[in-house]
């Protein structure tokens, strides 16, 4: 019943929890969305009202919000309603972000910390590479021959 167990815990349960805590990470620096500078922005993103969704998605741990927003192209003037997923927020409604455009049919915000997120989601993808050799390593050993030795 043990290795049943630990087959559970090291082959289902760390690699779900391993992709939650990696999304939540990459998502918490992938929805800080610029509010400050307007200037370069080619859009400009306002919202009008947000819906929350949560606490466990594939976006990781935590809340996040799909927002109805007005698009304002800086450019040609032109003005659209669309629906933005998690980098506006209910805090957001009504102030202006900056934004620079449709990318794939969604709204895409200035992301300044975007390689931020990056760098720390790579981290934690080397330790949980590592947590996941050390747990699985005792159950790999009785299939994996040592060198010399004949396999069963």
């Amino acid at each position: 019943m043990r290795i049943v167990l630990h087959r559970f815990f090291a082959f289902l349960i760390i690699p779900a929890l391993g992709y939650l805590i990696g999304a939540t990470i990459f998502i918490h620096f992938w929805d800080i969305a610029e509010t400050d500078d307007l200037s370069e922005a080619s859009h400009v993103i306002t919202a009008q009202s947000c819906v929350r969704h949560g606490p466990v998605a594939l976006r990781g741990f935590g809340y996040w919000y799909d927002c109805r927003a007005t698009v304002k192209n800086k450019v040609n003037g032109n003005v659209v309603t669309a629906t933005a997923r998690g980098f506006l927020k209910p805090e957001l409604i009504g102030k202006d972000v900056a934004g620079t455009g449709f990318r794939r049919g969604a709204l895409a915000p200035e992301r300044p910390y975007q390689g931020l997120g990056g760098f720390l989601t790579l981290v934690f993808a080397c330790l949980w590479i590592y947590v996941m050799a050390r747990v699985a390593n005792p159950l790999l050993k009785k299939y994996i021959p040592e060198p010399g030795e004949r396999a069963e």
